[in-house]
């Protein structure tokens, strides 16, 4: 359980800072934010790779 607060703690933040209250659209607010952040990531990593073994 304390994974799953770890990894929902950016989408929960940016839900609590608008005001949303209806869990629907905190829990698409939570995709959004989720999948920005594994995106950023997953370029860094991508970069990174690229420089390493290129």
């Amino acid at each position: 359980m304390v994974l799953g607060r770890f990894l929902m703690a950016p989408g929960n933040a940016v839900c609590d800072r608008l005001g949303l209250t209806n869990e629907h659209e905190r829990g698409m607010m939570r995709m959004l934010v989720n999948m920005l952040i594994c995106t950023a990531l997953a370029v860094i990593g991508v970069v990174v790779g690229w420089k390493i073994f290129a």
